[in-house]
């Protein structure tokens, strides 16, 4: 599950410059808008500061943990 506002954050700056902005490799960041793992809380508060818009909005996978029902 992609991580749109991640995504949109980055605009068309390159994962890479995304990464070494964050003190992380480029796997890392693409993994994070992949949505295949997360950041730490220091990070994520960092990127909320940074973009204005919340990390329970830019990970709402992470917050969210109520369980999908199938129909």
């Amino acid at each position: 599950m992609k991580r749109e506002k991640l995504i949109e954050y980055r605009g068309k700056n390159s994962q890479a410059y995304m990464a070494k902005r964050y003190g992380v490799t480029q796997q890392a960041w693409c993994k994070w808008e992949q949505g295949e793992s997360k950041p730490g809380v220091v990070i994520m508060k960092k990127i909320e500061a940074d973009s204005g818009i919340p990390m329970e909005a830019i990970f709402f996978d992470v917050f969210n943990n109520q369980k999908k029902l199938k129909a």
